[in-house]
């Protein structure tokens, strides 16, 4: 069961992120960042430099280890655009069977992804 607190903030980042263009990342903490992949929220780390590393759940879990860094990011949001998501997210979408990353049969898509992919 999700608490009401972390249901709460993950509600109010999903519409953070489904607003802005694809390839945007919250920048949650130094360590990880979360980005809306089209369906669902993706928490994931940062290496040294700030490139994405591995994803990691963002569940109850995360909320618990990085509560305070959260709140703090809520007063203060702060967003990265990254050309590497961009090029990971449009790739799953060539993967998925649309070689032109427009893969509009996912009925989850954001109008705003599609506007976006289509003026590439």
């Amino acid at each position: 069961m999700t608490s009401d607190g972390f249901a709460s903030f993950k509600a109010h980042l999903t519409m953070l992120l489904r607003d802005l263009p694809m390839g945007t990342t919250a920048d949650l903490t130094e360590v990880a960042v979360a980005y809306w992949d089209g369906t669902r929220i993706v928490g994931t780390y940062l290496r040294d430099g700030g490139r994405l590393d591995e994803p990691f759940e963002f569940d109850e879990n995360a909320w618990e280890n990085w509560h305070d860094e959260f709140v703090g990011w809520l007063a203060t949001p702060t967003f990265t655009k990254r050309d590497e998501l961009m090029t990971c997210l449009l790739g799953a979408a060539a993967d998925a069977g649309d070689p032109a990353g427009r893969n509009t049969s996912n009925a989850s898509q954001s109008w705003l992804q599609v506007a976006y992919r289509q003026q590439l």
